[in-house]
């Protein structure tokens, strides 16, 4: 297969290839949106500085897109004022793994709620992961990393 250059926000960006068929088109609902992003280091010391700028995006996705995300609303009617919170999740998963076979290379997975709203709106303005995805991109530029990818829509077939 041939390799190509892309970088970690480019993975999701080039989408589906809507030429292809997909039993998707009949379920009633959409499945989530899956980024599976494959890195390759140069050196262990590259991987651990990729390890130490995916830390802090990490928690701000758990914080501001995961399950720790929630908006307050306050509710008022004519007799009584009343705060609920409502938990709205955007990113359903987000996690780094390391090979177990080799460890230059490293797999981010990621799950949205879907691609338009969870990934492109939500996801990728996201102030830590702006930051992180400039620094990666420095380190792709100075060839310390190979970055490929791809993305998916779940079928709902097995469980997560």
């Amino acid at each position: 297969s041939t390799r190509n250059k892309s970088s970690i926000s480019d993975v999701a960006v080039r989408g589906t290839n809507s030429n292809r068929s997909s039993n998707n088109n009949d379920n009633k609902e959409k499945g989530a949106f899956v980024l599976l992003v494959n890195m390759k280091f140069t050196t262990l010391a590259h991987r651990d500085t990729f390890l130490e700028w995916v830390e802090p995006v990490c928690k701000d996705v758990l914080v501001h897109e995961g399950s720790l995300r929630s908006t307050s609303a306050s509710l008022s009617t004519p007799t009584s004022t009343s705060t609920s919170t409502q938990k709205i999740i955007t990113t359903l998963s987000y996690q780094v793994a390391i090979s177990d076979k080799d460890p230059l290379l490293i797999v981010l997975m990621e799950r949205y709620s879907d691609k338009e709203h969870g990934y492109l709106e939500v996801h990728r303005s996201g102030s830590e992961f702006l930051k992180f995805r400039e620094k990666l991109k420095g380190m792709q530029d100075d060839g310390d990393v190979m970055i490929e990818g791809e993305s998916y829509l779940e079928t709902g077939l097995g469980y997560v």
